[in-house]
């Protein structure tokens, strides 16, 4: 993202580490990075996973290695944890793992430090302080964000929240309008699941303990420190609830996930992978929806394959962008690399390319003297007196770049929700593109080092023109091009949120995709239900808690759809028939019967092998204009009343009935 992406060999099953840090002493590396123990993948193809686990640890074993568990196994791959032997170094332990038979890969179980956050002077204001006179209300007011925070938007007075109004999060708010809601992922220190002003909007459902490997929920306190839990809040406090202070991303999901050891505030490469391998295996199986956005405030400076392979491939393959604190140096001044005395440090992951890495502004919009910065941080955001939930269901005021990543991951997240199908790159160019140069001649970022290359990120973010310019410059569907007969079609629901893409990464739309019952019935009721409830009909193949199920039972009631007598079930998994899709147009239309030409439906060649009961819906979907006949090879046109209807054909009805009145335009 920062320069050009590299694309990465990724394995799935690529870790293996110490179970404590502190388990093992840690040992200084280049850079003073630290490591605590190997991480051990061994392979053997034709073995069972209890002989592969039999052989790996007797190898292990008889090299002086001290294998503590077992991380993953699968497909003929065993992950280990190993210690150092008595008296071995991490570097030598490595070194004798690397030339055992049946490694397929090792690496250093890097160390991982919490960027602090930095507390304020003052003590946090006690929780039943009356709110202070609003400052700003015309911004706030235009969105109903009832906050008292938020209406409040001069740093000097307690409880504001002005980094929304210096950032321009409330012109971002008005301007990301859709039902597509989006989700952020927040590998932390936890987070306070009953919070007040955050359960609402935390997936508490799904948090996990990386470390531990086990529900957040179970664990006795789910945020030792509170550094997750004001993450949490600047990302999504629950906004409009008259409570606290409304997030950045201004109600988006959170799934907090816990990558720090029991009450301290290391972290290492296994439970980062951990966190990693648990929130992908979570979208595959769909028990998450529409994750864009994963929040890291920690670093080390050595580069970590493992966490890198992970970063970009959910990046390349699930379309999530990873935003980091840009470190706080020692909370006095900046990081210097101490080989050279002058060029900044790397500090990983925020520093790879495929990170978006935040340094941290003054309330004045000047730089924190203390923020890290190099040429790989990539945009600026307040970082200083952000007030924000903390543990016990209070507020707290803090400082630091780990408050200034979550108010871009708000953004970003505000970014997919007004244009779900943009890709990575899209978005971190609309981030750079608007963002305002920082003047601060006493803490300069912007003077070109010995290299040539420019220090500091883009400039500070200015929220309102990055979604603007994402809007009107994404590519919305990068599978539809003019020359496609579907493209206006496309374009018409994709414009009005209609119909997205795939959250794949790619911003494809799928046009040739057949489409599935339950996901016509989705659309349809998106469009016209609006989160209306509906009577379970029963229907045997309906999940229940399944993304489709109220949207499929609302279409029952309104009968819209109907579901297979002789089954019992609704279709779940089937793909929609052209004929199918006419009947529940008809079934919408109020007028059906009025002036209904048959003669367009008796030209098509193939009229005739229309199912009975589709004859009346199709007679009138054709001379209404809703369907037309489907284009052949050699110029001549079908009904195909049985083919599948593909996602274009549903964008075409769709926009056909619109124009025609029969669904309502919500342009």
């Amino acid at each position: 993202m920062k320069h050009t992406p590299r694309i990465l060999a990724v394995s799935l099953s690529v870790v293996a580490a110490a179970l404590s840090v502190a388990a093992a002493p840690a040992r200084a590396l280049a850079a003073e990075a630290e490591s605590d123990g190997i991480i051990v993948t061994m392979r053997q193809d034709a073995a069972s996973e209890v002989l592969l686990l039999a052989d790996a640890t007797s190898a292990l074993d008889a090299a002086g290695l001290d294998v503590t568990g077992v991380i993953d196994s699968a497909d003929g791959e065993l992950v280990l944890a190993a210690d150092p032997a008595q008296g071995q170094t991490d570097d030598e332990a490595l070194a004798v793992a690397q030339d055992l038979p049946g490694v397929e890969s090792a690496q250093l179980n890097y160390v991982y430090h919490l960027v602090d956050l930095v507390p304020e002077d003052a003590a946090p204001a006690a929780a039943d302080a009356p709110a202070a006179a609003p400052v700003d209300l015309t911004l706030a007011q235009a969105i109903a964000a009832n906050d008292p925070f938020t209406q409040v938007s001069s740093p000097s007075v307690a409880r504001n929240q002005y980094w929304a109004y210096a950032s321009d999060l409330v012109t971002a708010w008005t301007l990301s309008t859709s039902d597509n809601v989006v989700t952020v992922v927040t590998l932390d220190s936890g987070a306070q699941l009953d919070h007040p002003d955050l359960k609402d909007n935390l997936i508490a459902e799904y948090a996990w303990d990386a470390a531990r490997k086990k529900p957040l929920a179970d664990d006795e306190v789910t945020d030792y420190n509170g550094h997750g839990t004001a993450v949490a809040g600047v990302i999504s406090a629950v906004a409009n609830n008259g409570v606290g202070l409304a997030g950045a991303s201004y109600n988006a999901n959170v799934l907090p996930i816990k990558i720090l050891e029991g009450s301290g505030s290391g972290s290492n490469t296994e439970y980062l992978v951990n966190a990693f391998n648990y929130l992908l295996d979570l979208i595959d199986k769909g028990l998450v929806s529409n994750v864009r956005v994963v929040n890291m405030s920690l670093g080390t400076t050595a580069d970590d394959t493992m966490l890198h392979e992970l970063i970009t491939r959910a990046r390349d393959e699930y379309g999530i962008v990873t935003v980091c604190a840009g470190g706080n140096g020692n909370n006095v001044s900046p990081n210097i690399d101490p080989r050279t005395g002058e060029y900044r440090a790397h500090m990983y992951p925020g520093d790879y390319e495929e990170c978006i890495a935040v340094t941290g502004l003054e309330t004045d919009g000047t730089n924190l003297p203390y923020s890290d910065y190099n040429i790989c941080k990539d945009i600026s955001a307040p970082g200083k007196s952000i007030w924000s939930t903390w543990k016990g269901g209070d507020y707290s005021a803090n400082s630091g770049t780990s408050l200034s990543a979550p108010i871009v991951s708000g953004t970003v997240a505000l970014m997919f929700y007004a244009e779900p199908n943009a890709t990575p790159d899209e978005v971190y160019e609309a981030l750079c593109e608007t963002a305002i140069p920082v003047i601060d001649p006493e803490h300069d970022r912007t003077v070109p080092d010995e290299r040539g290359d420019v220090s500091g990120s883009h400039g500070a973010l200015d929220a309102g023109a990055a979604v603007a310019y994402l809007k009107e410059h994404v590519t919305r569907f990068k599978d539809v091009t003019e020359a496609d007969w579907h493209y206006n079609s496309v374009m018409f629901v994709g414009t009005r949120g209609i119909m997205n893409g795939y959250n794949d990464g790619q911003g494809n739309f799928g046009a040739n995709d057949a489409l599935t019952r339950q996901d016509a019935a989705t659309l349809i009721y998106n469009l016209l239900g609006r989160g209306q409830g509906a009577t379970d009909h029963g229907f045997a193949d309906v999940e229940a808690g399944a993304y489709y199920q109220t949207a499929v039972n609302w279409c029952a009631d309104q009968g819209i759809f109907k579901g297979y007598e002789d089954t019992g079930t609704f279709g779940v998994g089937k793909f929609i028939t052209r004929e199918e899709l006419m009947c529940v147009v008809y079934n919408i239309a109020a007028e059906k019967g009025a002036q209904v030409d048959t003669g367009a439906f008796y030209e098509l060649p193939d009229h005739a092998s229309t199912s009975s009961w589709a004859v009346n819906a199709s007679q009138w979907a054709l001379s209404a204009g809703v369907i037309h006949g489907m284009s052949q090879p050699d110029g001549s046109l079908l009904l195909a009343p049985q083919n599948s209807t593909t996602r274009a054909e549903m964008a075409a009805i769709m926009m056909n009935s619109i124009k025609a009145g029969v669904l309502p335009d919500v342009a």
